[in-house]
């Protein structure tokens, strides 16, 4: 039944499709503006019910709002981001032609203006931003195709190049994890101390709580993180099964996390870190933040709270820990992925490995040669 609904100054309109879903559209000034826009859209839609999905000749926006959103089964920030991808850079480009009818060279040309568009940093986008925007707009076609809203897919004729190794993770020095926190106010520097020290993903560092260190067993439960969801505080769940984990709680870090919330309070639901403001101190704020801070220091563009968490594994290495201890410890899925990111870091060199295992092997010989002896 098409009906009209107030959204805040502002009416929208709403039917059913086809496919029995729920379609909507506002912006409508007037509740019977919308009624009639929904009433049109419903009659539309009745009209072709016997009519193939390809002749109905739907816009990208009205794919996107009525069957490619709909059907997508993901989790609710990531939903988020892509409503942010499409209504940045997919809808300006493409929302209100038909779907059916954008070419294989409207879509390269779509892609090389991106190459130059700059981005709210004051960058360039990044060639693996650009294919994750074309990697999205390959989706809601490729779903189009699945439901015979298009005969054939034009992101089939793109030449897309092979995506370049990833970069190497390049550990900070004591000296520059110093320089970072020292740029932070003191309110905030704890935030870079955490992510040093415990290695957890800066959704997990925002999200920690003073109910989840234990100063007695010297362990820190990691078991939620900060959702990028505003209208909450948790996320529902940890990106893996893995990262629901228990880490080692430095006596160092605990001396440094008494005193700044001695000094500075706890925020709201127990959270070790708080805005200006005693609020959640959302991700976005904080980030923005840390770039702010870490680009004076010779911080790379795209470089951002991550570089913690990969310093706290270079220095775990380093200290001669195996990669299975480094996974747990990281909350690492797979021990594929430890390897993936940080394998150039594990000692290489064969010589000493030979070196130990000469050693090993006179040892053993001189315990034998004894126990003979006493024998």
């Amino acid at each position: 039944m098409a009906y009209a609904r107030k959204r805040g100054k502002y009416f929208s309109a709403r039917w059913r499709t086809r496919q029995g879903q729920q379609a909507e559209r506002g912006g409508f000034s007037t509740k019977r503006e919308a009624e009639q826009f929904a009433e049109e859209q419903e009659a539309l839609e009745r009209r072709g019910k016997n009519t193939k999905p390809s002749e109905v000749n739907m816009t990208v926006r009205e794919f996107v709002q009525e069957i490619w959103g709909p059907s997508l089964d993901v989790e609710n920030q990531t939903k988020i981001d892509y409503e942010n991808i499409y209504n940045s850079h997919i809808d300006p480009e493409f929302g209100d032609r038909a779907i059916g009818t954008i070419t294989p060279a409207e879509i390269q040309r779509w892609r090389v203006r991106l190459k130059n568009t700059v981005a709210t940093t004051g960058y360039q986008l990044k060639p693996s931003y650009i294919e994750k925007l074309t990697n999205q707009l390959g989706s809601i076609l490729r779903v189009a195709l699945d439901n015979e809203v298009i005969h054939k897919n034009p992101m089939t004729k793109i030449k897309r190049r092979k995506p370049k190794s990833a970069k190497r993770i390049v550990p900070l020095d004591m000296l520059t994890i110093k320089s970072l926190a020292d740029g932070f106010a003191p309110r905030w520097q704890i935030l870079v101390w955490i992510g040093f020290f415990t290695g957890m993903r800066p959704s997990e560092v925002l999200g920690l709580t003073w109910d989840r260190l234990d100063f007695e067993k010297e362990e820190i439960t990691v078991d939620r993180q900060l959702s990028r969801d505003g209208s909450k505080v948790f996320a529902d769940h940890l990106k893996t099964s893995k990262s629901y984990r228990k880490i080692p709680f430095s006596p160092y870090l605990q001396k440094i996390l008494v005193e700044h919330v001695e000094l500075h309070g706890l925020g709201p639901h127990g959270l070790i870190m708080q805005n200006r403001s005693g609020n959640v101190w959302r991700y976005k704020d904080a980030s923005a933040m840390f770039r702010l801070v870490a680009r004076p220091l010779g911080f790379d563009k795209g470089e951002g709270m991550h570089q913690l968490r990969h310093t706290c594994a270079s220095v775990l290495i380093k200290l001669g820990n195996n990669a299975k201890q480094i996974q747990e410890w990281l909350g690492h899925e797979s021990i594929l992925e430890t390897m993936d990111t940080y394998g150039h870091l594990f000692p290489r060199d064969l010589h000493e490995v030979c070196e130990r295992l000469d050693a090993y092997v006179v040892e053993q010989m001189e315990i034998a040669a004894e126990r003979k002896m006493l024998a």
